[in-house]
Formats: structure tokens, sequence, C-alpha cells
């Protein structure tokens, strides 16, 4: 088991992103933090469309949006929940193409489970898979995508709002 905030690379197959951590909550807690908390903790720079960011929403069931809300009201889709388990599972359609616009064309997955762990924490691993749809953008995809500034950052940030809310 890691220490609470540490994110663990794992091996990625083919080109997909694999990061794992734990969080000091129970595995429902840890689903809610990540879909109906999104907002708190994901990295206010990374969001689709041209304005300015307001709010980050995953509606809560199978065939939700995902869309950023902008200051100003417009909505900027960016994927779709194609699974939605509570507490165990979720799979998000992640429609944003190599220059980070939404493209309705292309859907990568991104599937995050929530298993119990020891003395009430959750272990969660997130696979972000299928980035050979990226085609000669793929390896720039990972790459960015694997980074401490992708989800590796994202999940850190994910880890810190789970303690906020313990």
């Amino acid at each position: 088991m890691t220490d609470e905030g540490q994110v663990i690379a794992m091996h990625p197959t083919a080109l997909s992103v694999r990061k794992s951590i734990t969080v000091e909550v129970a595995p429902e807690r840890a689903f809610e933090v990540f879909t109906e908390e999104v907002d708190t903790w994901w990295v206010r720079e990374h969001h689709a469309g041209p304005g300015e960011l307001e709010r980050v929403v995953i509606e809560p069931r199978q065939g939700g949006r995902l869309f950023n809300r902008e200051v100003g009201g417009n909505e900027v889709d960016w994927g779709k929940v194609l699974a939605w388990e509570p507490p165990d599972r979720l799979v998000l359609g992640w429609q944003l193409n190599a220059q980070w616009q939404f493209d309705a064309d292309l859907v990568t997955e991104v599937e995050v489970t929530f298993t119990a762990a020891e003395s009430g924490a959750t272990l969660v691993v997130l696979e972000h898979r299928n980035l050979e749809r990226y085609a000669e953008a793929a390896q720039e995809v990972h790459a960015a995508l694997d980074s401490d500034q992708g989800w590796g950052g994202s999940l850190a940030s994910f880890a810190k709002a789970a303690r906020r809310s313990a």
C-alpha cells in the first residue's frame, strides 16, 4: 500500500496511462469526491473552451455529459459517462483531440476503480486507454497525460480533496 497522496505510475500497456493512489476515505466517499465534487480537485488550467472556467461537471449517470461551464454560462462538452457503477467503477468517454478541444468522433476511455484497502482507505486506479486513436499524435498525448501535469497531478489534487473531505 502507498502513503496517502503518493501517485504511483503503473506500467502502461500499449498506449495507455495507468496511475494509482490510496486515499484515506471509504470507497463510497472516494467515488463521491471524484465524481460529484470533481470541481473541487480538477486542475483549473485543464479545460476545453475559450472562456474562463467556472465549473467542471460529470453528470451522475450512464450517458451523462462531461463538460465545463464557463463564466457567463457557456457549456463546453468534453466527454460522456460510459459506465456509472458507484462506488466501485466509473468509465468516461474522453473526447478531447490532441489540441485539447472537443471532438465528437474521437473517444478514448478513462476507467477509474475504487477498491477498499486497509484501515478504511481506498485504492483508486485510473487507466486512460485507447490512446492509439490519436494516430500520429498518440505519443505526444500519451506523454502529456502520463506526466505530473497530466493524470499524476490530477490524482494528487483529487487525493488532497478527499483528505479535506474526511
